[in-house]
């Protein structure tokens, strides 16, 4: 079948996803994702379906760059070959099923020097063009709902090399006002697992951490606690390790018995520290 991209305007007022095809075979989607990667869709095959489940908007333009902001600083100011990569939209298999392409709204690789390179099959992994696999997952959702983007994060840690999955939602503005819910959720293989996070019932050695940041609490007209800047209950932190995870292959598997990522010394910090009251402050500026 032939798939066949709606107008923007035709979207507005829609409700998503929006199947836009059916019966379409991975490869024909593959082929389908090269010729619309810069149309501003987010797109989902299942089983043969085609999904438009998000769009381009300025609110989620605005988290991306905050958050590359973020990302980019233990590079310490090093722009040529620095030691953390951050991809937007880089194409990867989907852990779930090896041939379907897939991009995070955000991938955070390792320079390919500081890591053993990809290998065909592997490991290591690589994305689509033999690069670093990415080691952190962002994704942000305003069109997506919540529980479909729980699954596209969790199906992230399907592969060992993800180490930590971002996940933002965005919620509708509210009626008459300026008010906006949001909520986010960080899925990570730390050990000894973070102070305050639950175990993952969908994955073994994954727990998660989960916050309600928005102006007003979810499902709720009550106002959110996430007043200000610098606010430790809503401030996410994620080891700068977790980015050059490389265990040693031993008769192709990796040997992870008594393995610690470690950053190198070119970093300039040890962890990536994210304030929730940033990201929502430009979701309210550009809504």
């Amino acid at each position: 079948m032939t798939l066949e991209l709606p107008s923007v305007d035709s979207l507005y007022g829609c409700r998503l996803p929006f199947q836009i095809g059916s019966r379409v075979s991975v490869e024909a989607y593959n082929n389908f994702l090269n010729n619309n990667d810069s149309t501003g869709y987010k797109f989902h095959w299942n089983n043969g379906d085609v999904y438009i489940v998000d769009m381009a908007n300025p609110e989620h333009g605005a988290v991306v760059s905050r958050l590359i902001k973020y990302f980019i600083v233990p590079n310490g100011g090093v722009d040529d070959d620095p030691p953390i990569d951050i991809a937007l939209r880089s194409y990867h298999y989907d852990p779930a099923n090896v041939r379907v392409k897939t991009a995070a709204d955000i991938a955070i690789c390792p320079h390919i020097t500081l890591v053993q390179p990809p290998l065909n099959p592997g490991p290591p992994p690589g994305d689509i063009n033999q690069n670093p696999h990415a080691r952190i997952i962002v994704e942000i959702a305003v069109g997506e709902d919540w529980a479909f983007l729980n699954r596209k994060c969790e199906g992230w840690l399907l592969q060992q090399y993800v180490r930590s999955v971002f996940g933002i939602k965005i919620y509708e503005k509210c009626k008459g006002s300026n008010h906006r819910s949001m909520k986010a959720k960080l899925w990570t293989r730390q050990l000894p697992p973070p102070a305050g996070s639950t175990p993952s019932p969908n994955l073994a050695e994954v727990s998660f951490l989960e916050w309600d940041f928005g102006t007003l609490l979810f499902n709720s007209n009550q106002p959110g606690g996430c007043t200000g800047a610098g606010l430790p209950n809503y401030t996410v932190t994620i080891p700068v390790s977790d980015v050059f995870w490389d265990p040693p292959i031993v008769a192709g598997v990796p040997n992870v018995a008594g393995y610690n990522a470690t950053a190198p010394n070119t970093v300039v910090a040890q962890n990536f520290v994210i304030d929730l009251y940033r990201l929502q402050h430009v979701v309210l500026l550009k809504q």
